[in-house]
């Protein structure tokens, strides 16, 4: 195995000398005297340092400069200025929001080039074949950059040879491995190079690891430019944009707030208590009344205002309005999102994207039948802090609770409301009342259901909730539970976009404010009075819910249908509100989308490519005095090799302005006809090189039995110190040995 270079190598050897029996022998420099005096003070240099460092810097850039400022004018010629809309109603795509996960993110980056770009009325492909023009020029121009890297090299080696520094000069097989880099970019000449370096485990000496450092850089950034010119061709692609348009003046009445004709400035109205006509009570403005002669009397009557949109509301069949739900949490720290239920436009779509108020409900209960007192012996029932004469009564606010009882055989409904959330002190009960409806928010209450579900509670199916006491049997055999309730009112602004809430990641297009106490009465006074359509809702979402054969499952069902019910209720005294702003989307157009990240990765690659040309051929200029190192990188080349090997020293000691003119058969002096090269196989079973003249002398004289080496030593005896041309094929001869 072969040693590493070491500072005690001996001094190489001048090539035009045998080897004489001076232990060591300096390099001798051209300048030296003894090698004569036809080299030393001549002015003819070679010729090509300035053409390859202009090369070098310009023929990689132009290409890649050309091919970006083509495709970056023509994007921003062609793009389409996309108006992104509203602020508060602009949405992110869905595939862009970061609960994906890492992989769904990487996935889509790739696929897709990520959420930003550019939108331009241009051909996909055309676009995609002028930006992959580069990539298919580098590879037949890198070849440039290694000239200039060629510099560097020669330097090097011109530097080690006149200190007389052999230890700092390559090995024979190192400076194959240098040659092969620096005249071709071929990654196998970077793993040739690391294939001797482990096998000998010898120090490389520069500039062989410049050489490889330098064309490691050249192959990567090629294949990375390559690689990002296929990414961009792949994620640029044709798409349906929808173009929208703000409206600077809405016109749409898609916003919902309370109708100032019957809920102004006086939200409650003083008339008499229902059984205690001497007594004042309020009423707040969603409840009417009215006189009617029956009987043979005058009666006064009660019910919900603008009762004939609130019962459309409640059934789903009005042509005026229409009640929307949406998830969202209030608290980012809790994880449990509530349902707000709304009031909005039926002719709402996915045309108009909007922004306007509305009041949204929000419940909360819980089953607390477990923690009552249910006797199977007796109707009545009670609750920590609350007692209640049966399952049937109603909760009627202002009546003697027997007035509000039906009869122990009838499925029904009731709620009873508090002042406090400990439902301590009950709002509205008992005959003698004058405060009937909670004007407050948010509004705290029991409610209870008899004969729902009406099936047999011990089947399989509810056995967690008989197990647990939350479904109980009364006095008649009917199945009862009881809620523990909360509901919110909120004054509300949201953005509608595309045909939805806008929902996306940290952006939530829904507003809600808690509205004022007065609210609080006004939407649970339809299920306080007992008015028909508020029974009937209760006893819907007590039917509803109790199918549900787990506790939390039946208390989240009753609290969606009583806020769907609560806003429904109050439909009526709602009047239609101009939307706080606006935008259309009914128009598309097919464009093609051009990612930001694919489109300036490429980008930024090609500038560090063509910056790095520049940089490094400003450092050869400065740093290697690229006249002077063209001599020498001159022959760092296979010509240079070749002429060194196969032609008479006396050719390569004269300057030359072009390295062919190393060769003797392109010389104004040659006469006789170029010398031909050959192979020749030695006793010894390998191949060796010849060339004409002397060599072809020495085998006819020796014969072909005889080795290279006793015809060497023949022909030296003979014809050292001649002159002329059986000298010069002696030098020949001796340079193949």
């Amino acid at each position: 195995m072969a040693q590493p270079a070491s500072s005690s190598s001996p001094p190489l050897h001048d090539m035009g000398e045998k080897a004489s029996s001076t232990p060591q022998t300096s390099i001798k420099s051209l300048e030296d005297p003894e090698s004569g005096s036809e080299a030393h003070g001549t002015e003819t240099s070679m010729n090509g340092a300035l053409t390859d460092l202009l090369c070098g810097g310009f023929l990689p850039c132009i290409p890649v400069v050309l091919v970006s400022t083509l495709l970056l004018t023509l994007i921003f010629y062609h793009r389409v200025d996309l108006d992104p809309g509203w602020e508060q109603l602009q949405q992110i795509p869905t595939s862009n929001v970061s609960n994906l996960g890492f992989y769904n993110q990487t996935r889509g980056l790739v696929s897709g080039g990520g959420h930003a770009a550019y939108y331009i009325r241009f051909n996909p492909s055309i676009l995609a074949t002028i930006a992959a023009w580069s990539s298919k020029l580098i590879p037949y121009i890198t070849g440039y950059l290694m000239a200039v890297v060629a510099f560097f090299a020669a330097r090097r080696i011109m530097d080690a040879s006149r200190d007389n520094k052999p230890e700092k000069l390559p090995t024979p097989h190192q400076m194959s491995a240098l040659i092969d880099m620096l005249g071709t970019i071929n990654p196998k000449s970077l793993w040739n190079t690391i294939v001797y370096r482990w096998q000998n485990d010898e120090r490389l000496v520069q500039p062989i690891p410049l050489a490889f450092g330098a064309l490691s850089y050249i192959v990567i950034i090629t294949l990375l430019i390559g690689a990002a010119d296929t990414w961009f061709g792949v994620t640029v692609r044709p798409e349906n944009v929808e173009l929208l348009t703000r409206i600077s003046t809405p016109v749409h009445t898609y916003g919902r707030d309370l109708n100032s004709s019957m809920c102004g400035a006086n939200i409650f109205e003083q008339r008499p208590c229902p059984s205690n006509p001497q007594s004042s009570c309020s009423y707040p403005c969603s409840i009417a009344d009215w006189n009617i002669t029956a009987g043979g009397g005058v009666l006064l009557k009660e019910g919900i205002k603008g009762a004939q949109q609130a019962a459309e509301a409640l059934l789903g069949n009005s042509d005026v309005n229409l009640i929307q739900n949406t998830s969202y949490v209030a608290n980012q720290q809790d994880y449990n999102a509530q349902q707000y239920y709304f009031l909005s436009d039926v002719n709402i779509g996915k045309s108009l994207d909007f922004l306007g108020n509305t009041t949204a409900v929000t419940t909360q209960c819980e089953v607390v039948t477990q923690n009552c007192q249910v006797n199977s012996s007796s109707e009545a029932f009670s609750c920590p802090g609350y007692s209640s004469p049966s399952f049937t009564y109603s909760g009627e606010v202002g009546v003697d609770p027997s007035d509000a009882t039906a009869p122990g055989n009838m499925s029904s409904v009731g709620i009873q409301f508090f002042k406090d959330a400990a439902l301590q002190n009950p709002i509205g009960f008992g005959s003698q009342t004058t405060e009937l409806f909670s004007a407050q928010n948010p509004v705290h209450f029991l409610t209870w259901s008899k004969g729902f579900p009406p099936i047999d509670p011990t089947s399989q199916t509810f056995a967690e909730m008989t197990d647990g006491k939350f479904l109980q049997v009364d006095e008649a055999g009917d199945n009862v539970f009881i809620l523990n309730c909360s509901t919110t009112i909120y004054k509300t602004v949201y953005a509608w976009v595309n045909g939805s809430i806008l929902q996306d990641n940290q952006k939530y297009g829904f507003y809600p404010e808690v509205a004022p106490d007065t609210y609080g009465a006004i939407f649970t006074a339809p299920f306080a009075i007992d008015a028909a359509l508020g029974h009937m809702a209760l006893q819907n979402a007590a039917a509803l819910a109790a199918y549900v054969p787990n506790p939390q499952g039946l208390a989240d069902k009753f609290a969606n249908q009583f806020s769907y019910a609560a806003v429904a209720l109050t439909a009526g005294i709602m009047s239609p509100q101009t939307s706080i702003l606006e935008q259309s989307r009914n128009n598309t157009e097919l464009l093609t989308r051009v990612p930001l990240v694919p489109l300036y990765f490429l980008i930024s690659l090609k500038a560090l490519f063509a910056l790095s040309s520049i940089v490094l051929v400003v450092l050869a200029a400065t740093l290697t005095g690229p006249s002077e190192a063209q001599e020498v990188k001159a022959r760092l080349t296979v010509d240079g090799l070749a002429a060194g090997l196969f032609e008479p020293r006396h050719h390569q000691e004269k300057p030359v302005k072009q390295v062919t003119m190393l060769y003797g058969e392109h010389r104004p002096e040659a006469q006789a006809g170029p010398s031909k090269v050959g192979m020749k196989q030695a006793p010894a079973g390998g191949w060796v090189w010849v060339a004409s003249g002397a060599v072809q002398k020495a085998w006819k004289a020796t014969g072909e039995g005889n080795g290279m080496e006793h015809v060497m030593d023949n022909h030296h005896a003979t014809a050292s110190g001649k002159e002329g041309a059986e000298g010069k094929d002696h030098e020949v001869l001796k340079r193949i040995m």
